[in-house]
């Protein structure tokens, strides 16, 4: 890497490795590549999941597969650049139609399954979509009545399809093959929702091209290649899931076991018995898993890595993972705006870097850490994250403008972070949760990696609250490990002794379980709600929430 100036915090994408430009390839062509290289080898797998039937389709046979689904939609009347989503959890029939949604030049949107009525009917409305694909049901839910219920709001969609009507109906019924479609890979493939852990929805899009690239070089970067066996723990409406790690294993050759629904003693089961090399996922599903009373009984021997992303790894995650799984663990971090991976740790990197720091940027990507007149700042100082890359999205919105997306364009990520002198960025939290106590911004990710520490806390969320002298100060929630009961005061006076006064979190309250996004984030605007109402506070002090529903 190069940067113009030492002294600043700017890395530019690397010009000489192999991997710096972007594939040009479709997500279609991807696995039709696939399929020529590996064809025998298992694609993706379902097996030791009782609400999912077992599947297991290589290559070639997944290839074929999507070939027939994408005449068959080409048949049913949708044409090039129309919007199809797809409403489910992560069943085989997802994957396959994100290959034929592809193969038909069509566009996918990515729903949230714990949709209900209002938020599918904005979904739905946002993005025209011409068709959706539903789970026969979620949970106890039935999404077709909800589809019902919205349809008459919904001109756009002229077709609604079960997941089981892919077998009885489109495929019994479809073509053999798929006449020729131009698509371009620099335009519109995937449109996800960042509703996370904001909760207002925001559509983002990205390009074949970029889902392809940054799969394959995230991949690669882990290690991940045709003799890998990973499981994602990401649901596949995350760009986790189909946004990378599908992708990402199509353009390695990997064979992928996605997890039908995250359950720590099923995702051991799989781990196990399928002899996985790789498990990505978040901190909360790794020690989800570490607490799972089976987990001290079980063989772990085909685990090499797991890779952490959505929240930082502390010391001692990382040591228990490599104390019960038996494999190293790397830190990484991205944005749905960056196809899900900016930057990532190496297997060679120190424990300090896998732990306090994300990692140098993926190989064609430039980072800049700046400040608010979007100048460079200095070497260690925070400032907040802008990404120019190949993965970057093709813009805000469902409306394509016409024109082919600016790659020299740099991307505010609304992230804090500070890069050090060979190019590690850590990260410091979002802008819009920084808290600001009289003045003095303090990160809640700091303070949540020095409270995970504590041998009685098993996972810390720390938020801010207001106050009538700082204007808003820290409240740390907590959820304790089994057995564990300590006072408010005793954490506080444990913090203190390691960190700055100011840093201590005012308010100290105790949770059974946090509110959490399906992907496994917690959602820190529902806890400040919560906390500001239990502790008897002013909803309206904290800057109206810093725009944090905007």
């Amino acid at each position: 890497m190069h940067r113009p100036d030492p002294t600043i915090s700017e890395v530019l994408a690397p010009a000489d490795e192999r991997d710096a430009h972007s594939t040009q390839l479709t997500m279609g062509a991807a696995l039709e590549r696939a399929a020529r290289k590996w064809g025998e080898r298992e694609a993706v797998v379902y097996r030791h999941q009782p609400s999912v039937g077992d599947v297991s389709w290589t290559y070639a046979e997944l290839d074929a597969l999507a070939v027939r689904l994408a005449a068959a939609l080409v048949e049913t009347g949708y044409r090039p650049g129309e919007r199809i989503a797809v409403w489910g959890p992560n069943h085989p029939e997802w994957i396959l139609l994100e290959y034929a949604i592809a193969k038909a030049g069509l566009v996918i949107v990515a729903l949230n399954p714990l949709y209900r009525q209002s938020e599918l009917e904005f979904v739905l409305q946002d993005s025209a979509c011409a068709g959706i694909f539903h789970a026969d049901t979620i949970g106890a839910h039935v999404p077709s009545e909800t589809i019902e219920q919205v349809r008459a709001d919904t001109p756009a969609l002229r077709h609604v399809h079960s997941f089981s009507s892919i077998w009885t109906d489109l495929l019994r019924h479809s073509p053999e093959k798929l006449a020729p479609i131009d698509i371009d890979p620099a335009r519109t493939f995937m449109i996800q929702y960042t509703s996370g852990t904001t909760g207002v929805p925001k559509a983002v899009r990205l390009s074949h091209q970029a889902i392809t690239t940054t799969g394959r070089n995230s991949y690669r970067r882990w290690g991940l290649d045709e003799h890998s066996r990973v499981c994602p723990g990401f649901p596949l409406f995350h760009v986790g899931g189909s946004g990378n790690s599908v992708p990402g294993a199509c353009l390695n050759g990997a064979t992928l076991l996605p997890l039908h629904i995250f359950k720590p003693t099923i995702t051991l089961d799989i781990l196990e018995r399928e002899r996985c090399t790789s498990f990505i996922g978040v901190p909360t599903m790794l020690i989800a898993m570490l607490e799972d009373p089976t987990v001290a009984h079980r063989d772990f021997a085909a685990m090499e890595s797991i890779i952490v992303g959505g929240a930082p790894v502390t010391r001692d995650l990382l040591h228990r993972c490599q104390s019960v799984f038996g494999a190293d663990v790397i830190n990484c971090y991205g944005q749905t705006e960056t196809c899900g991976v900016t930057a990532t740790t190496r297997f060679e990197d120190s424990v300090e870097k896998k732990t306090e720091t994300s990692g140098k940027p993926l190989v064609g990507v430039s980072i800049s850490i700046r400040d608010d007149a979007g100048k460079p700042v200095p070497l260690g100082e925070v400032g907040q994250l802008f990404y120019k890359g190949p993965g970057a999205m093709t813009g805000y919105g469902n409306d394509e403008d016409g024109q082919a997306p600016d790659v020299d364009a740099w991307i505010a990520s609304g992230d804090l972070a500070r890069m050090d002198a060979a190019g590690f960025i850590a990260i410091a939290g979002r802008k819009k949760e920084m808290i600001i106590r009289g003045g003095e911004n303090l990160s809640p990710v700091e303070i949540e990696t020095y409270m995970k520490e504590h041998e009685a806390i098993g996972d810390v969320s720390v938020i801010a609250v207001p106050d009538a002298k700082y204007g808003e100060v820290a409240c740390a929630v907590v959820r304790l490990l089994p057995g564990h009961r300590p006072s408010g005061d005793a954490i506080r006076q444990w913090c203190s002794e390691r960190i700055s006064r100011w840093k201590v979190p005012e308010y100290v309250e105790f949770v059974e379980d946090f509110p959490m996004t399906p992907s496994g984030k917690i959602q820190k605007f529902i806890l400040q709600e919560t906390m500001t109402e239990r502790l008897g506070l002013a909803a309206h002090a904290i800057n109206e929430n810093k725009d944090a529903k905007a």
